[in-house]
């Protein structure tokens, strides 16, 4: 059964969440960043390096619980059994973020999320919700989309290419790389993780359950797996100041496993007005998969 097109438009109320230097810390161990930007707030790197703020991702550690609750809603889905379904075939199939301004302890922010579209992708349906993050001033901190694919229930016909995806070069093109970097996926990072991002979905802690999913096995969360990508952006693009990471946008072409070794291919795209655009992508070593596809970020650089 589809899911409930009632749904599109529902705009739900503001949450307030405060953020805490012990969240910015776990959720930058569990993505593996080990930048000091991340873990020094008392202004020992002010002379040297950008204030301590938080990895540009983290907004996720807030919302994701919330979003949770809001597609489990039997509602949605036309009952409580086709929820469950659902729920279990539910995957991540692509994320957009844009930063506005650093996230640093103590800071107290409103978020409000919209559910804007469901789209029959074919082989299942996308769900599309948008999350707003505003300051004390009402001031916008940053905007989130999130895409998220239910297998199976979709209408069996060719989808046709979402207008958010971004224009990338051909199969046959061969983009000058602006940098390579290889990421080593460790074998426990689906438990850190879940801990960190509060994000207990059983396909990546529980083999038995990915299994009876349709996986081969545990898989790593594609929110993690867009984290160690936005981490070699970082590392390798803004000389690893994060503040200059202006916008990040990901679809997830393939599950990653614990213990993959990644290769990230960036190249630019050209300019927005004073910042510059990147185009990414991220294969499993392995078998030349492609892990994320259609890559972009905007840096101010």
């Amino acid at each position: 059964m589809g899911l409930n097109r009632e749904y599109v438009g529902r705009e739900y109320e503001p949450i307030l969440h405060t953020v805490t230097e012990e969240e910015i810390k776990e959720y930058a161990w569990a993505i593996g960043a080990r930048n000091l930007t991340y873990f020094n707030f008392n202004g020992a790197l002010s002379p040297i390096g950008p204030k301590g703020m938080a990895p540009p991702s983290y907004a996720v550690v807030y919302e994701l619980p919330i979003l949770e609750k809001l597609w489990s809603d039997p509602n949605l889905h036309g009952g409580n059994e086709e929820a469950k379904k659902n729920v279990l075939m539910l995957v991540h199939g692509e994320q957009q973020m844009r930063f506005y301004k650093p996230i640093r302890p103590g800071d107290r922010l409103a978020f409000q999320i919209k559910i804007t579209d469901i789209e029959d992708k074919g082989s299942g349906e996308l769900l599309v919700f948008k999350v707003l993050t505003t300051n004390g001033s009402s001031e916008s901190v940053v905007e989130s989309e999130w895409g998220l694919f239910i297998r199976g229930i979709g209408s069996g016909q060719k989808s046709q290419k979402s207008n958010r995806e971004e224009k990338q070069p051909a199969d046959n093109e061969d983009p000058e790389l602006a940098f390579r970097r290889i990421i080593r996926v460790p074998n426990d990072i689906t438990y850190r993780y879940a801990e960190a991002a509060h994000d207990k979905n059983p396909i990546h802690i529980d083999d038995e359950v990915a299994k009876k999913a349709g996986l081969n096995g545990i898989i790593v969360h594609g929110l993690c797996t867009m984290s160690m990508a936005m981490r070699a952006i970082i590392e390798c693009y803004t000389e690893s100041d994060p503040s200059k990471l202006m916008q990040l946008g990901v679809r997830f072409s393939s599950p990653v496993y614990p213990g993959d070794i990644l290769s990230i291919d960036a190249w630019e795209l050209g300019k927005k007005g004073e910042n510059t655009l990147l185009g990414f992508e991220v294969k499993r070593k392995i078998d030349d998969v492609k892990v994320i596809k259609g890559g972009t970020a905007e840096v101010a650089i």
